[in-house]
């Protein structure tokens, strides 16, 4: 218990802020070195990384951009390809694929992805950090659940608590972190065990990761409060609305690109180098996509960026610069582009409501708001974006606009999600099949696993009955008359018949009239729970309710065959 509950979650949260720690003073290293000298370009940043007094708002050398991106993603796909093809592409995505398919992470991978995230985002490639460091950290659980010899229930869940401190060390966000590590690799479902360790892990992680970069949130943000209460709540419901249309959008656009680059001949290495050159382009003529475009966010919260067509096309250009760097196999994360983006069409939302209709919508608060939302609804995360907002803001005033938003965006967005490795609940996931055991039988239907019927007539002597179960070895058998399902014989009321009056005693003299029966829309787990009940290990299967047409019928063997399949 001291184990699983102290000493591992530490030793991930120890480990995985560290792992944050080198990757951030990396990347920026490689910005320092590329983004800065190479195309002269002093990024924005949030108030949380710094505060600038000299930046560049567009490169001075913007045509060298898409060469830099393209060596970005050139020399992590080369590393990618080579020596971990397991961390290419969407980190987090990565990390949630092992976790339901029992798959090991190691250290190496984790280690690669850090180099790879790093080359990405500091080369200009338009990606997040938060992705990246969800699959460090998730490498970092599987790795210290295999020194810890732990089974492969521990193992899972050390791989979420280490996603999840990843998470809250990167964004300082150590309860949200902890929320996330439990609620991302469901769409509708939670993992509830993972959440106690992960709070420890998360707090260390986190904590760790501040020494070195303070403690403070990574936005500045003033929140006034509401105002003109129904209007405003209103208003927000409209950007769910809307967070929920450029979701879509979103995702349509990235799995439509990773489609194109997937079909693409030429060797897998290259690709990225491809895709980063295409959003070097964008990159050009869209400064807030080159990179982490966060700052952008900061200097509309300041009320410095109120241009809004300027924050229009960059959404359309993080949307594109997005999808070609992460959808081409380049390294990195969704987290951080979805955010960018849902702050950005807040600020839209909110300052073209402001100029055509003379409203007073506080435009940072809905660029807050829109942050949440949009990531809500495109990773399927809405309780753990919830309590993201209190701490990226300081306070609770928003958490009910937030909830409208969240709940409309989450509502709107459709199924599929930006992560194609989550699955509905966990009877969905491979790693719960031996769990759940007889409750996959609950999503089974009977008309998928019934068998032909074998029958007998009313009118033949229970002799005929005994041989015919014997020759097909079976404990039973449907009574048909004219089509119609009139009884059921079993061996045990062939065996209450003395053996010298079997060959003059009828069937329907010893069969039982009360049926148990079920239909073909029936679930097996309706079947097995009858089963169970009356004390039967086989049931006739009618039409319809109210029908005694018979149609097939179900033994429990049929049921046991379907559970196997299905753990398989």
């Amino acid at each position: 218990m001291l184990r699983r509950y102290l000493l591992v979650p530490v030793l991930i949260g120890v480990l995985t802020g560290v792992s944050a720690v080198v990757f951030v003073h990396l990347l920026n290293l490689i910005t320092r070195y590329v983004l800065e000298s190479v195309v002269s370009y002093i990024q924005l940043l949030p108030a949380g990384e710094g505060i600038r007094q000299e930046f560049t708002q567009e490169p001075t050398r913007p045509y060298l951009l898409p060469l830099t991106v393209a060596l970005g993603g050139l020399i992590s796909g080369f590393l990618t390809y080579y020596l971990s093809p397991e961390s290419a592409g969407v980190g987090t995505d990565a990390a949630i694929k092992a976790y339901h398919n029992r798959e090991r992470l190691s250290i190496r991978s984790s280690i690669l992805k850090l180099i790879t995230s790093a080359l990405t985002i500091g080369t200009g490639g338009t990606s997040g950090r938060e992705g990246p460091i969800a699959l460090i950290g998730a490498g970092i659980g599987s790795t210290v659940a295999g020194l810890f010899r732990m089974g492969e229930r521990d193992r899972r869940i050390a791989i979420a608590v280490g996603l999840g401190s990843g998470i809250a060390a990167i964004f300082k966000a150590p309860l949200a972190g902890a929320i996330i590590s439990a609620e991302v690799f469901f769409k509708r479902d939670f993992d509830i065990e993972a959440v106690i360790p992960s709070f420890i892990a998360s707090i260390t992680s986190y904590s760790v990761f501040a020494l070195f970069f303070g403690f403070q949130p990574i936005f500045s943000v003033n929140i006034q409060k509401l105002s003109n209460i129904y209007p405003t709540l209103l208003a927000y419901a409209g950007l769910g609305v809307v967070c929920a249309l450029m979701v879509r959008i979103f995702i349509f656009v990235f799995f439509m690109v990773k489609e194109r680059f997937d079909r693409l001949s030429f060797p897998p290495y290259l690709k990225p180098a491809l895709g980063g050159f295409l959003a070097g382009l964008v990159g050009m003529f869209v400064p807030s996509a080159i990179g982490n475009g966060y700052g952008w966010l900061q200097l509309i919260m300041d009320g410095k960026l109120h241009d809004i067509t300027l924050i229009l096309f960059s959404a359309l250009g993080i949307i594109l610069g997005a999808s070609l760097t992460l959808g081409s196999g380049g390294s990195g994360g969704v987290f951080g582009p979805s955010v960018m983006l849902g702050g950005l069409v807040g600020a839209f939302y909110s300052l073209f409501l402001n100029s055509m209709h003379n409203l007073s919508l506080h435009v940072p608060s809905m660029v807050v708001v829109g942050m949440i939302s949009f990531f809500a609804g495109a990773a399927k995360a809405p309780l753990s974006t919830l309590i993201l907002i209190a701490e990226m803001t300081g306070g609770y005033e928003l958490l009910i606009p937030a909830m409208i938003s969240v709940f409309i965006t989450f509502f709107l967005s459709g199924d599929r999600s930006i992560f194609p490795s989550q699955v509905d609940t966990r009877l969905d996931s491979p790693a719960y099949s031996d769990e759940w055991g007889l409750y996959i039988i609950e999503r089974l239907r009977v008309k998928d696993h019934m068998s032909e019927p074998i029958t007998i007539k009313p009118y033949v002597h229970i002799e005929e009955a005994q041989d015919l179960m014997a020759q097909n070895l079976i404990g039973g058998l449907p009574v048909v008359n004219d089509g119609k399902l009139v009884g059921i014989i079993t061996k045990s009321d062939v065996l209450k018949v003395p053996p010298e009056k079997r060959s003059s005693t009828k069937v329907y003299e010893v069969m039982s009239t009360n049926l148990i029966v079920a239909t073909p829309e029936d679930t097996l787990g309706y079947v097995f729970r009858l089963m169970m009940g009356k004390g039967v290990g086989r049931i006739p299967i009618v039409e319809k309710k109210g029908s005694l047409k018979l149609v097939g019928i179900i033994a429990r063997a049929d049921i046991g065959r379907a559970i196997r399949e299905h753990k398989a």
